[in-house]
């Protein structure tokens, strides 16, 4: 097919980089050539731009079958744009695909603006796994009430739905619903095991191990039970907020929402290791100087939106810290926040380190934010050489403790 991708995010890249793979003919609008943090990604892109298969533009192809829309999921306007530019320079049998994830409702607004038949296709992929996710999808979503659609998106997904059939239809409005029930759902479990954290840490118990028998019912699983310091990044939270603002009003204003329950544990929790450190130093936290390692809200990842380290940052600021940061995707994403969001006396106590144990250097404490696997297994001794204090804030809850202790050092985990 030929097939237009309009989008500069993620998701953009790797459906057009994957379909073209697959031998469509495929127009990338509204992206530029650069180094992508996503596992793969740059190699692939470059693969099928040589192949000529793959095309970076600025005008979309006026004799594609289908237009696929990526964009991030506030760019509405953006969206309505180019559902006005194709009103009159498509194919008129041509398909409107939508894998943004937008306010529900704007998809058939969309279509409506463009006059073509339209499905909702959500994106499940996380960053760092969103070319395996969409090459070996667990499900292949397609909302639409078109026959026509429907079929053009089974042969466009085809290659990718080979050994079992994972295509499910649906109406626009369920695949929308889908989407953020899914955030929805995963951000339960990740709270509410962050809940039972501090319950474990006040009867003693501990959450790994809590972990492993919850995961070992067939009924509940293992995905998604893992207690750290709260997620972070767009999706989870803007998605929370956005299913709960469609809630009865009653539900709103009652304070009875689960989904505020979800949201704020979430942000309770970013804060939990500058609690941990707060009560061992005895609420002295002034001219201390902390060492954080993983800056973005997950591994893997450019963006600091949400993440734990921008709340541990602010909190460990406020009380007269230094701190020495490190991260190996993020750094220029915090350098622009903090010159953004902190004024210059507050920007001289932070070092943003191009080396994890550089970060290190005569710290009181080092908190691990994010599972880097660079982080999995650090150089103790060298720890021990270059810190000052001898603490570890395991935000993750990446390491035995035992181990930890053994080497002298004292251990922070969460729930443990």
């Amino acid at each position: 097919m030929r097939i237009n991708v309009f989008g500069d995010t993620i998701s953009a890249m790797v459906a057009a980089g994957c379909l073209a793979e697959t031998g469509n003919k495929v127009t990338l609008i509204g992206a530029r050539k650069k180094d992508y943090a996503e596992p793969g990604l740059n190699k692939l892109l470059e693969q099928q731009t040589e192949a000529k298969r793959l095309v970076f533009g600025d005008s979309h192809d006026t004799q594609a079958e289908c237009h696929i829309l990526a964009l991030h999921p506030d760019d509405c306007q953006n969206a309505r744009r180019i559902a006005s530019l194709l009103q009159d320079n498509c194919l008129a049998n041509s398909s409107l695909i939508i894998r943004s994830n937008f306010t529900i409702g704007l998809a058939k607004e969309l279509a409506e603006i463009c006059c073509l038949e339209y499905a909702i296709n959500p994106d499940f992929a996380a960053d760092g796994h969103a070319i395996q996710a969409f090459v070996r999808p667990d499900r292949i979503i397609i909302g639409s009430h078109s026959n026509h659609v429907k079929q053009q998106i089974a042969l466009l997904f085809a290659p990718f739905n080979r050994n079992k059939d994972v295509i499910i239809s649906m109406s626009p409005a369920s695949a929308e619903l889908t989407k953020y029930a899914t955030n929805a759902l995963l951000a339960t479990r990740i709270s509410l095991m962050n809940e039972l954290s501090s319950i474990a840490e006040k009867i003693g118990a501990d959450i790994e191990e809590v972990r492993l028998g919850l995961g070992a019912d067939t009924r509940i699983g293992r995905s998604y039970l893992y207690p750290g310091i709260g997620f972070g990044g767009d999706n989870f939270t803007r998605d929370l907020q956005r299913i709960k603002s469609l809630l009865p009003e009653e539900h709103q204003n009652g304070g009875h929402s689960l989904l505020q329950s979800v949201i704020d544990i979430n942000e309770n929790q970013k804060e939990l290791l500058f609690r941990k450190l707060w009560h061992h130093f005895d609420c002295q936290l002034a001219d201390k100087t902390i060492t954080l390692w993983g800056l973005g809200y997950k591994p893997n990842t450019t963006s600091v939106t949400s993440a734990a380290s921008i709340k541990l940052i602010s909190a460990f600021i406020n009380q007269g810290c230094r701190l020495k940061l490190y991260d190996p995707f993020a750094k220029n994403s915090m350098q622009h926040w903090l010159e953004e969001n902190l004024d210059k006396e507050q920007t001289s106590r932070i070092e943003l380190c191009d080396e994890m144990y550089q970060a290190t250097q005569n710290s009181d404490a080092l908190c691990v934010l994010t599972e880097y696997k660079a982080f999995w297994s650090p150089d103790l001794s060298l720890l021990n050489d270059t810190m000052r204090s001898k603490i570890i804030l395991d935000g993750r809850n990446l390491y035995n403790r035992y181990w930890i202790e053994d080497n002298h050092f004292c251990y922070y985990g969460v729930g443990r």
